[in-house]
């Protein structure tokens, strides 16, 4: 009796809401692509594409899922390392310029999920951990402000600035509270500010967001897809298909919107099918996101904290940034919408991270750590004795 009481403690537990829930989003979004698909030319191809792209990624979210998620935390400079090499191969082997941005940014998004684990390996090292966590930060930060996409900057940049917050605010490093959000936040505000100005004073960024904030004073030029979002969402209705939109010849939205597939997919749902879709869809992945949420708080370990709340923001904010697009803030080009865009390699990261949120929630009971206690001397990366700066290297293992 007691073994069996015993044995059901200790045995993985799968979430099972949040498996239902990415299910139906993989099945969701193929019965999507499916119905676009009738209404653009290849429309069909794709779809099949993007069912061989979903079988891949079921393989992907078992692998993930599976996995001891502890190994982002024991091997997070290795992979961090790897993870750069990886973005930075992508990137020239795909010829670099438009096309290489277009390949390089989906690695990156793991980004976030290796610095939590870079973060849980520097915890105990003090004001020395901090600003090692912020310099291994900077480099994808500066790798993609080369690249010019800012929907990857924003959301590298504030995943990583929510996880170091979070470190400090429970004390994981062991430093003074104000003295370390001042190290993180001073050096941030520069470095970001700094972008900012510098993207700013080029005459495409402030063309974009002259038409983004104010589309009507050149509707027909730069102005022109944010017109036509608005305008078609205006034209829809709470049930079934939109009204015309007359400016644009009565054609059907197909024949209008382009990237109906892609990044604007909600637009086109919307306008098609009524605004109870959109409203149902969102509240499909608000559900998820809360659910989520919630099982973050659970965890016992300060691993499985940092880890799957950096990959809930991943997925997050790439769901937000989707949604204002859509809706017409055409500032921050979306990344995709998770399970539900057209695109292999954003279906791929994003399974493969969900399978590994799913990992620590289904295990992650079963593991704790001992934060800011004493005896993790010998496991210090940096350490300060009698006046040295001494490097462990055995540390990195």
């Amino acid at each position: 009796m007691v073994g069996e009481q015993l044995d059901r403690t200790h045995r993985p537990q799968p979430d099972w809401p949040l498996l239902a829930i990415t299910a139906l989003l993989i099945i969701l979004g193929l019965s999507i692509q499916f119905i676009i698909g009738t209404d653009i030319n290849d429309g069909m191809e794709r779809f099949y594409r993007q069912v061989t792209w979903a079988g891949l990624a079921v393989i992907v979210f078992l692998a993930a899922y599976f996995l001891d998620f502890t190994i982002i935390g024991k091997y997070s400079l290795i992979i961090y390392g790897l993870l750069m090499a990886i973005a930075l191969g992508d990137y020239w082997l795909s010829g670099g310029g438009i096309a290489g941005y277009n390949t390089a940014i989906y690695p990156l998004l793991l980004f976030p999920t290796i610095f939590a684990g870079l973060v849980y390996r520097m915890r105990n090292e003090g004001y020395w951990g901090l600003a090692f966590c912020g310099a291994l930060a900077i480099i994808p930060i500066i790798l993609i402000s080369f690249m010019h996409y800012l929907t990857v900057l924003f959301l590298v940049g504030t995943s990583c600035l929510i996880i170091l917050t979070v470190a400090v605010a429970k004390g994981w490093f062991r430093v003074r509270k104000l003295y370390a959000l001042f190290m993180v936040y001073f050096p941030s505000g520069v470095i970001f500010s700094t972008m900012f100005f510098t993207m700013i004073n080029q005459d495409y960024v402030r063309i974009r967001l002259q038409a983004a904030l104010n589309p009507s004073s050149d509707p027909t030029g730069a102005g022109y897809m944010t017109t036509l979002v608005q305008k078609l969402l205006s034209h829809s209705q709470l049930f079934g298909e939109g009204l015309p939109v007359g400016d644009y010849g009565y054609y059907p939205i197909a024949k209008i919107l382009p990237e109906i597939n892609t990044n604007l997919l909600l637009t086109y749902l919307t306008h098609r099918f009524g605004w109870v879709l959109l409203i149902g869809i969102l509240v499909i992945f608000a559900v998820f996101i809360v659910r989520a949420v919630l099982m973050s708080k659970r965890q016992k370990s300060a691993l499985g904290q940092l880890v799957s709340l950096a990959i809930i923001l991943t997925f997050a904010i790439q769901v937000l940034t989707y949604i204002a697009f859509n809706l017409g803030f055409l500032v921050f080009n979306p990344v995709s919408l998770p399970f539900i865009s057209y695109g292999g390699r954003a279906l791929l990261i994003n399974t493969c991270l969900i399978g590994f949120l799913l990992s620590i929630f289904r295990t992650g009971s079963l593991v704790s750590d001992k934060v800011g206690g004493a005896g993790i001397k010998a496991g210090r990366l940096i350490q300060y004795e009698d006046g040295k700066i001494i490097i462990n290297l055995k540390a990195v293992q």
